[in-house]
């Protein structure tokens, strides 16, 4: 889901005083690993789209932005796996490079 990566408000209590405070997600480091995102919902890679091409996270209403350098480091399973959403172009585009890896012999 979306709220996994980029947070969510979570309820503290501390004193008797209850208090929703956003628990920022793992997006919000310097360098994200993504293992086998075109396993992730169309939602969340739109969420890691947004942080990737404009460096800032819409979450709960709110626009937050990421710390400074951003970037991320992802894995993808091949398409012909069950289980995988094709990655969109424009999302495609935000990586630098791009090293296929077969199967050792």
């Amino acid at each position: 889901m979306p709220a996994d990566i980029t947070g969510t408000r979570m309820l503290f209590e501390q004193d008797g005083h209850r208090e929703l405070v956003f628990a920022k997600g793992p997006i919000f480091a310097h360098v994200l690993l993504a293992d086998e995102i075109n396993r992730a919902t169309p939602k969340t890679q739109s969420a890691l789209l947004e942080a990737m091409e404009e460096h800032q996270v819409t979450a709960e209403g709110e626009t937050r932005p990421l710390p400074e350098p951003f970037f991320v480091i992802a894995t993808q399973n091949p398409q012909e796996q069950v289980g995988t959403f094709p990655l969109p172009e424009s999302q495609l585009d935000r990586f630098l490079m791009r090293i296929e890896m077969g199967y050792p012999d």
